[in-house]
């Protein structure tokens, strides 16, 4: 008796076809120095009122990633310009650091071919090592404490950083490196873990 070819044939297809569509989904890999990982899909009106109320704002402001399913176009960067969506970085693959004002809105986000507004986490924004409470010796100069430098989005004012970092209960220890957006401040290490 010969063996039927079709369920052979049928389960090299399907092998087939769910190896493409994880190809497919490789090339949404977000690309971070705390590791690659492929953001859900939840551009959604329900996803996006839920970020639209948890984001925290300072001076109307707040910070995220979006990633595309390709390169915005000139012309659909101004669209989101409009929309007080600014882009900022670019981080492999089709995504950008952004600061938004006001609220994100589904149906433009779906137009422009958006798949993803991210939060990134404390981890996700900070050094590996930092974030495995890996401190180098050099910037542990009160016990307890790390001195680190941190860069904020050119869309922030120095001093509105300043003022919310102080709020906080950070200790400011450098802006000679103001107008780069980069300062220095002394950190219980308890914070950074």
């Amino acid at each position: 008796m010969r063996p039927n070819p079709i369920p052979v044939i049928a389960a090299v297809s399907l092998l087939f076809s769910l190896s493409l569509a994880a190809q497919d989904d490789s090339r949404y890999n977000l690309l971070l120095k705390s590791g690659p990982f492929i953001p859900q899909k939840n551009i959604t009106t329900d996803k996006l009122d839920q970020f639209n109320r948890k984001a925290i704002r300072t001076t109307g402001k707040t910070f995220a990633v979006i990633q595309f399913e390709h390169i915005p176009a000139a012309s659909e960067r101004k669209q989101l310009q409009e929309a007080g969506i600014e882009l900022l970085e670019y981080i492999p693959n089709n995504a950008y650091t952004v600061t938004i004002t006001g609220s994100l809105n589904a149906s433009l986000l779906t137009q422009l071919k958006a798949r993803a507004v991210i939060e990134l986490s404390p981890e996700q924004k900070m050094q590996p090592g930092l974030a495995k409470g890996d401190f180098p010796a050099w910037a542990v100069k009160i016990t307890g404490t790390v001195d680190v430098w941190i860069s904020f989005p050119k869309s922030f004012i120095y001093e509105t950083v300043v003022q919310e970092l102080k709020a906080q209960n950070f200790d400011l220890t450098s802006s000679i490196y103001k107008d780069y957006r980069i300062i220095g401040l002394r950190v219980s290490s308890a914070r950074l873990r």
